[in-house]
């Protein structure tokens, strides 16, 4: 008989192969899609918060103002301090106030303010002021983004290529109380930075499965080997051999089928064993994939933990101004559905500046850890938000809201207290002014109008505490 000419061994060796490279190279284009979905996610979330929170501590008019002039005031230099510290506290590569000029003869971009380290500006200053304006930087392409980013009323997000490295870029626009766009808040991320962690989670991810899959391939060809293709051949020789002895015996007594060495009652059982156990290392080979999924979800999970980061405030680790904006978008929805029930408590820390001026920044900290302490203890069924550096936040719903007139006595009572106790250190005296509003559905129609109600409310009451110790 003619001898095979695809022998069974070599094409289950090389349908094993083709089959093990095609689903390593699935997974692996799976992997790298989903881990750089989930990383430029979450670089656009802390992003937009980094925004976000920059804003809500710049005074738009005086800023409008002084882009206008080319005259730095003495909040605009605030202004620096404070995006200087988040340069400091973030891990980001540049964040900076530009404005395009695309009107003049000559194109360019006007710098209004570059943020820096403490160890930059020492040593590296880059000597930028506000109005100065750099022609040579940006390309014209460049600054057409830039210029289409600010007339925009949404973040915008890009990739810079610059003289100043790669950049992923998110974009605010700044607009003043007359609607005018005057500048672009920007904040910069190394793609350097998301193309290594993409590239190193992605190139593990690759290594694991390639591994995985020499040591199912090494065991799988043992394995068929054993189980198929050497019973396989023995079962031929045998078949062949009886075969040929057929043709020339004519005593059937002489026509003895000499049965391989196998260790299968029969064929149907030898299959069935052997897909079985085909069915055995399958199964194996799957959860090793499951496990590799699972690394997947182990650093969705991370980056979701980072997300809560985002929105928990730094110093008391309650919620910050981040999550009080996106509850904001819960409490106006109740209000639309006429389903709104809460009232706001606005508390500002009183003397948090003379405490830091006496004592310094560490027992401020004191000052405000314990205030806030004060607050959440009172109202331990509500959400406490910091949105300033002395201003707190609590939305009264639920028990909290029907117990809010007891709670808002005993909370000014503790105040009180420890303001005059003078057993204790200054900044062991806590003191706030507070204001509350109760929503209205026939006044209120968001939730911003009863922040403002409490506000002035609040600032009401310091005022009046401010004239009493006068007196």
């Amino acid at each position: 008989m003619n001898s095979n000419q695809k022998p069974l061994k070599r094409s289950i060796f090389i349908i094993t192969i083709l089959f093990i490279t095609m689903l390593c190279l699935v997974l692996s284009i799976l992997a790298y899609s989903t881990f750089t979905s989930s990383i430029y996610r979450a670089y656009d979330k802390r992003m937009d918060d980094i925004l976000q929170y920059v804003c809500s501590h710049i005074d738009m008019e005086d800023l409008s103002e002084c882009v206008d002039t080319g005259v730095e005031s003495e909040k605009f230099k605030e202004m620096g301090s404070f995006m200087d510290s988040i340069m400091e506290d973030f891990d980001i590569h540049y964040l900076y106030i530009v404005k395009p000029d695309l009107d003049s003869e000559q194109h360019g971009m006007m710098n209004v303010f570059s943020a820096d380290t403490a160890y930059g500006r020492e040593t590296d200053p880059d000597g930028y002021y506000l109005g100065l304006m750099l022609y040579d930087v940006y390309e014209e392409t460049e600054l057409q983004v830039y210029q289409a980013a600010m007339e925009r009323n949404t973040v915008s997000r890009f990739k810079n290529f610059s003289s100043w490295g790669y950049d992923y870029t998110a974009a605010k626009p700044l607009v003043n109380s007359d609607g005018k766009h005057f500048a672009l808040l920007c904040v910069d991320i190394e793609v350097e930075d998301v193309q290594l962690a993409i590239t190193t989670y992605t190139t593990i991810t690759v290594l694991l499965i390639g591994f995985m899959g020499l040591i199912f391939l090494g065991l799988f060809i043992k394995w068929m080997n054993y189980n198929i293709t050497e019973p396989i051949g023995q079962l031929e020789k045998s078949v062949v051999a009886f075969a040929k002895l057929s043709h020339s015996r004519e005593d059937p007594n002489l026509l003895n089928y000499t049965p391989p060495v196998i260790h299968t009652r029969n064929e149907v059982e030898s299959l069935s064993k052997a897909i079985t156990q085909m069915a055995k290392d399958m199964r194996m080979y799957v959860n090793n994939i499951l496990e590799a999924e699972g690394m997947v979800e182990d650093m969705k999970s991370q980056v979701n933990r980072m997300d809560m980061l985002a929105y928990q405030d730094a110093l008391t680790n309650v919620k910050n101004k981040a999550w009080y904006d996106k509850t904001e978008i819960r409490i106006n929805e109740d209000i639309a559905n006429n389903t709104a029930c809460f009232a706001i408590l606005m508390a500002d820390i009183n003397h948090l500046k003379k405490i830091n001026d006496h004592y310094g920044h560490e027992h401020g900290n004191d000052y405000i850890l314990g205030a806030c302490h004060m607050i959440c203890s009172t109202f331990n069924h509500s959400p406490v938000f910091r949105i300033g550096g002395d201003e707190f936040v609590v939305l009264l719903e639920n028990l909290d809201y029907s117990n809010r007139d007891k709670l808002i006595s005993k909370l000014k009572e503790l105040f009180e207290k420890s303001a005059s106790d003078e057993s204790k250190e200054p900044w062991e005296r806590y003191s706030a002014a507070i204001g509350v509003a109760v929503y209205d559905q026939y006044i209120d129609t968001s939730m911003n109008d009863v922040f403002k109600r409490a506000d002035d409310l609040m600032y009401k009451n310091k005022l009046e505490s401010k004239m009493a110790r006068e007196d």
